[in-house]
């Protein structure tokens, strides 16, 4: 088995065909982290970042590319982070952004599960308010089609 580091700290977190998903710190912040493998080789290595930290925890492989899902623009803290948006883009076969979601209902959310359907996908996660208080169930729920307009507008789950 081989090791691959990208930084202080590396967390490859989801697979989905060729495709992996994780994060990615490297010194500064985090980074959303995309690799294609080939058997135990990297073939292609991406990141996805901005303000602040971005995490990736989810991924779908599609027909025609993938939906990924995880946290951005928040800051890790050693109990969990503050100001996280919940995280859903649309990636070509190639992995470029087709198109990306930034959800924020109570201040602090993340994207942990995408199951596809015929008609889009099922993404599910958590939100809490700034202090991490979960609200209600503390689950976040999302249905997209494939062009990233809603079919169900971002909520929680009652």
């Amino acid at each position: 088995m081989r090791t691959h580091s990208f930084g202080a700290e590396t967390v490859p977190v989801a697979l989905a065909g060729d495709l992996l998903i994780g994060s990615v710190h490297d010194g500064k912040a985090y980074k959303l982290m995309l690799a294609r493998l080939d058997g135990e080789e990297i073939e292609e290595l991406k990141f996805l970042s901005g303000k602040n930290d971005w995490e990736g925890h989810s991924i779908a492989k599609l027909k025609d590319g993938y939906l990924i899902g995880g946290a951005a623009e928040g800051r890790a803290t050693p109990d969990g982070g503050e100001g996280w948006k919940g995280y859903v883009a649309r990636l070509d076969a190639n992995l470029k952004v087709l198109w990306e979601r930034k959800l924020k209902i109570l201040g602090n959310e993340a994207v942990y599960s995408i199951l596809p359907d015929r008609s889009g996908a099922f993404i599910a996660g958590e939100t809490s308010d700034e202090r991490g208080r979960a609200f209600s169930s503390g689950g976040l729920r999302w249905k997209a089609n494939p062009s990233g307009s809603e079919h169900s507008a971002p909520g929680t789950m009652p």
